[in-house]
C-alpha cells in the first residue's frame, strides 16, 4: 500500500522506538496509521489506561516507601490520591471488569500480598543512592533516522530493577489481566518486551538475565495474583538486539520507499481486534483520517506503560 503526498505531510517517522513499535513491524501499514500519523480511536483503551492508572499507583508508593520512608500506609494514601489525578475523568466502558473501583481495590491488594517490607524482591540502589522503584532507558541505536539523520533511540520503561532474594538482579514487571490460564506465564517467554528490558540494563553495567513477572487478576469480586520467572541466556538477548534492529530498519525502508504492506493475518482480530480495520479495509483510507483522534506514542510517557501492562 503506498500513500498520498498529503499523507506524508503531516506523517513523521519516530525518533523513539520501543518494543511496541518494533512489534509494529509485523503489519506496517498499522504501524503508519498509529505510530506515524498517530491516528487512535476517540474512547482510550481501557486496558492502556487501567494499566497505566495500576502502574503509577506501585511506582508512588515503591517511591514514597523505598526512598522518602513513610510507613506503607502512607505511601499508599499518597498513590491513591495519584491514582485519583491520573484517572481524571475518563469513563470505563459499562461492565468492564477494570473499572476504577476495581482497579484500584487490585492496586492496594497488591501491596497486601507484596509487602515492600517483607518482599523477597527488593530494588538496586542506583549510583545516586536512590532505588530503582523504575527503570527509564533511552538508548541510541546504529540506525540514522530517514528525515532528521540523528541515531533513533530505543527507549523503555520497567517497573523495577530489583534483587531477588538478596542474590539474583531481574526485572520485575506487572501485569493487569482478568484470569490466568495455565498457559499464563509461557506468554511470556519470548515477549521482547522482557528481553529489551534486560539487554537496556546491561548497557547501564546491571548483570541482569532474568525477569519476574507479577500478574494481577483484577475480577468483578475477586482479585488474583501469580509470578512467574523467566531467565534469558545471553546469546537469546543478543540474537533479540540484532533482530531488533532488522525489523526498526525494515520499518525505516517502508519509509523511504511509501511501501506499506498488510498483514492480512491474527493481528487483525488479536486484542479484540485493531483498531485500524476500517481503513484497512477501505479502498481509500486517506479519506478516513481525520474521524480518528490524533494521539501520538511516547514511550516514556507514563500512560503508556498501560499498554504493557495490560493483557
Amino acid at each position: 500500500m503506498k500513500f498520498s503526498d498529503a499523507a506524508y505531510a503531516r506523517a513523521t517517522f519516530p525518533e523513539v522506538v520501543d518494543s511496541t513499535i518494533v512489534l509494529a513491524s509485523a503489519c506496517p501499514v498499522k504501524f503508519f496509521y498509529e505510530r506515524c500519523l498517530n491516528l487512535a480511536p476517540h474512547q482510550k483503551s481501557i486496558h492502556l489506561h487501567a494499566g497505566g492508572a495500576f502502574a503509577h499507583f506501585v511506582q508512588i508508593t515503591r517511591e514514597q516507601f523505598y526512598k522518602e520512608h513513610k510507613t506503607l500506609q502512607q505511601s499508599m494514601l499518597i498513590a491513591m490520591r495519584e491514582f485519583i489525578n491520573f484517572w481524571g475523568d475518563y469513563e470505563a466502558p459499562e461492565n468492564s471488569y477494570k473499572s476504577f473501583e476495581n482497579t484500584l481495590a487490585a492496586a492496594f491488594d497488591y501491596f497486601r500480598v507484596y509487602n515492600p517490607a517483607s518482599d523477597h524482591i527488593q530494588p538496586l540502589i542506583k549510583s545516586n543512592g536512590d532505588p530503582a522503584v523504575e527503570f527509564t532507558f533511552g538508548i541510541p541505536i546504529p540506525i540514522a533516522h530517514p528525515v532528521t539523520g540523528q541515531p533513533i533511540i530505543y527507549a523503555g520503561r520497567c517497573d523495577m530493577l530489583g534483587l531477588l532474594n538478596g542474590r539474583m538482579k531481574v526485572i520485575v514487571d506487572e501485569k493487569t489481566t482478568y484470569t490466568f490460564t495455565e498457559s499464563w506465564a509461557k506468554n511470556f517467554a519470548m515477549r521482547g518486551q522482557f528481553l529489551g528490558y534486560t539487554w537496556s540494563a546491561q548497557q547501564f553495567g546491571e548483570a541482569i538475565r532474568g525477569a519476574i513477572i507479577r500478574g494481577i487478576g483484577i475480577q468483578q469480586k475477586d482479585i488474583k495474583h501469580q509470578e512467574a520467572m523467566l531467565t534469558f541466556p545471553q546469546w537469546q538477548i543478543d540474537r533479540w538486539y540484532v533482530e531488533m534492529l532488522q525489523k526498526v530498519q525494515y520499518l525505516k525502508v517502508c519509509w523511504e520507499k511509501n511501501e506499506w504492506p498488510v498483514n492480512y493475518g491474527d493481528i487483525c482480530s488479536s486484542y479484540g481486534g485493531c483498531a485500524m480495520m476500517d481503513l484497512c479495509t477501505s479502498q481509500n483510507p486517506e479519506v478516513w483520517f481525520d474521524t480518528f483522534a490524533v494521539r501520538p506514542w511516547n514511550p516514556l510517557d507514563p500512560i503508556n506503560k498501560g499498554a504493557s501492562n495490560a493483557s
